[in-house]
């Protein structure tokens, strides 16, 4: 399955890609390929009606992946996207939305806490994290721990299945 991700910043694209490596070789995936990644800022602008409309048909599914910054926001944000995806869009598109942000797939990997801070926020308290450094971090995942208790991440494994 050849796939295409929008995600929100410069960093979450090749992040995922690296993601999609480690879940192949941990055979959690199949033949996956990511054939390309756009970042797109802010959340919601006309130009992700022109990147759904561009990468309608060259690909089997688009994976849109965006921050919540909190639970709350979820519904609100996917509705916002959704206001985007063209409806003569042809290539299937998934909206996967973390309840905060994406490094919080790293802080339950690591068993880390946010409760007062951002899951970024606690990385760059505990590791010296910088948003550059995101790609690397995904073969620290434990994909165990975020299959139990993590739901952006089970949306973002079920996403990859034909």
């Amino acid at each position: 399955m050849n796939i295409k991700i929008i995600s929100e910043d410069d960093y979450g694209g090749a992040f995922l890609k690296n993601v999609i490596l480690q879940l192949k070789n941990e055979k959690l995936v199949g033949n996956i390929s990511v054939k390309g990644s756009k970042p797109m800022r802010p959340l919601c602008n006309f130009k992700l009606d022109r990147i759904l409309k561009s990468f309608d048909g060259s690909c089997d599914k688009i994976i849109i992946m965006l921050d919540s910054d909190g639970p709350e926001n979820l519904e609100p944000r996917r509705v916002n996207v959704m206001r985007h995806k063209p409806d003569d869009l042809e290539t299937p598109v998934e909206i996967i939305l973390t309840d905060y942000e994406i490094e919080e797939w790293i802080c339950i990997s690591k068993n880390l806490k946010w409760k007062n801070s951002k899951p970024s926020d606690e990385l760059k308290n505990q590791y010296g994290y910088t948003k550059s450094s995101l790609p690397k971090y995904a073969v620290e995942l434990d994909f165990d721990k975020l299959q139990r208790n993590c739901k952006s991440f089970m949306a973002f494994l079920y996403a990859l299945t034909p």
